[in-house]
């Protein structure tokens, strides 16, 4: 059986869709081959899961914002979660149904083309106790304030809320950048407004601000680092070769997850936060 997903005719809708949608579609095809399935991909995947396990150990029904080719969405069935996962991309959420299909787990996914701005509108009535988005997808919106707003009347008070986000400061990319004459993209995260990508304008937010966004309606309750040791994806290819190297290098970015400060120092960071009972919001 494959996973619920709403016909292409009406997940194309301009309704829909949003301007993030052709920038992944293109993606969709080779994101697994370039990024999920590398080395790096696979031990940056694993550290997150760490935490989606810990953060989602008691949801039962799970929101995913940005869910891609449906790694995290898989991940999340196969513990027995029932996930609502959505994308503003059809081509990534075809391949995502099909990753689904062939795990066995399309019972317990539904997969829906609703970009973040209208997460209030699409699934207004809607309840989950937990809500997941990796590698960035929150990024994309650049005004959070009012996702925040309708995502935060979706979740039962003390549901988890786990974003894995790309951080503002990252001296892996200065250095990488640098090294090679290239300032402007050494520094591109820190351009006021943020960074235009493939048509699309990029935001990055660092750990304070994101939790003074999330603070009408979420209390914080942890922040790690993601890609302080280990590099971004982009300058990786000398790790395919050394899976030795990878795996120290692992090691001690598991470590450094223990030290709150270096998440604002990180390609990624890892945000977790409660949603707080109406009267305390």
């Amino acid at each position: 059986m494959r996973p619920k997903m709403r016909a292409d005719n009406e997940a194309m809708t301009p309704q829909t869709l949003s301007f993030e949608a052709p920038a992944f579609d293109d993606l969709a095809a080779a994101y697994d081959a370039v990024f999920t399935t590398s080395a790096l991909g696979r031990n940056l995947r694993a550290l997150t899961w760490e935490r989606l396990d810990a953060a989602l150990a008691s949801s039962r029904r799970v929101l995913e914002i940005g869910c891609g080719t449906g790694e995290d969405a898989v991940r999340l069935a196969l513990r027995g979660v029932d996930v609502l996962a959505t994308d503003p991309s059809p081509s990534m959420l075809r391949v995502a149904a099909e990753k689904a299909a062939d795990a066995g787990c399309a019972k317990r996914i539904e997969f829906r083309c609703v970009p973040m701005e209208r997460l209030g509108l699409e699934l207004a009535g809607e309840r989950f106790d937990g809500v997941w988005s990796n590698f960035g997808a929150i990024n994309c919106v650049p005004k959070l304030d009012p996702v925040v707003a309708e995502l935060a009347a979706l979740l039962e008070p003390g549901a988890p809320l786990a974003w894995v986000v790309l951080g503002k400061d990252v001296p892996w990319e200065w250095a990488w950048f640098l090294s090679r004459g290239d300032a402007r993209k050494a520094f591109r995260h820190r351009q006021r407004g943020g960074a235009v990508w493939r048509g699309m304008r990029i935001v990055y937010p660092t750990p304070g601000e994101l939790a003074r966004t999330l603070a009408p309606y979420f209390a914080p309750t942890s922040c790690r680092a993601l890609g302080f040791v280990l590099p971004p994806s982009y300058a990786s290819g000398w790790l395919e070769r050394r899976p030795r190297l990878l795996a120290a290098l692992t090691h001690i970015e598991r470590a450094v997850q223990r030290c709150p400060p270096l998440a604002a120092l990180s390609d990624h960071y890892v945000f977790e936060a409660r949603r707080l009972p109406a009267r305390d919001a």
